[in-house]
């Protein structure tokens, strides 16, 4: 096989995995993570859960404002999610252009791990990016929530518990966000 085509299956073999990860075996090892028959989503090992308190408070956003994540009167969305990720691109877009970014009774913030602010900011003109957005660039904020696996919709109460966290790959995603 000649080296064009060798890429060229790489590239497709890549692309046809998404926007999943290779996570480190207990010895060290890169393995895949597969999910479990019950469940058709990957499955990764996550850090909060329900009724947790949201880790964060604040954030500062890639345009410099501080968003405050303790107001007791707001509900909140949290996206976790990379630039690069066709899912994530899938979900952004689609809140981009929801009822959501409207809903006063509602703090919103999409936060792309292990990405600068430049990064997210051409991102975000390129692609009319209205939710507002931060970066992550040394997966601090990341590994409190998940080890693996984005875009993550995670909404939270008024008092600022964890209500759900979604892996929402695929389709349709903006239906995995649950209020109660």
């Amino acid at each position: 096989m000649n080296a064009n085509k060798l890429f060229l299956l790489l590239i497709a073999s890549f692309l046809t995995v998404g926007c999943q990860h290779m996570k480190p075996a207990k010895n060290g090892q890169l393995t895949e993570n597969k999910g479990n028959s019950d469940n058709p989503q990957t499955q990764y090992e996550e850090f909060v859960k329900k009724g947790d308190s949201l880790p964060i408070k604040s954030i500062v956003d890639v345009s410099g404002n501080t968003l405050s994540l303790d107001n007791t009167n707001k509900k909140k969305l949290v996206i976790l999610f990379a630039t690069w990720c066709s899912d994530s691109n899938r979900a952004l877009k689609a809140l981009n252009q929801s009822h959501l970014l409207n809903d006063e009774s509602i703090e919103i913030i999409a936060i792309a791990r292990e990405e600068s602010d430049d990064i997210v900011k051409k991102w975000r003109d390129k692609n009319d990016i209205k939710v507002p957005l931060a970066s992550d660039p040394e997966r601090e904020i990341y590994q409190q929530f998940a080890a693996a696996g984005i875009p993550r919709l995670i909404t939270v109460s008024q008092d600022n518990k964890i209500i759900a966290m979604n892996l929402a790959e695929g389709e349709n995603q903006l239906q995995l966000i649950q209020w109660e």
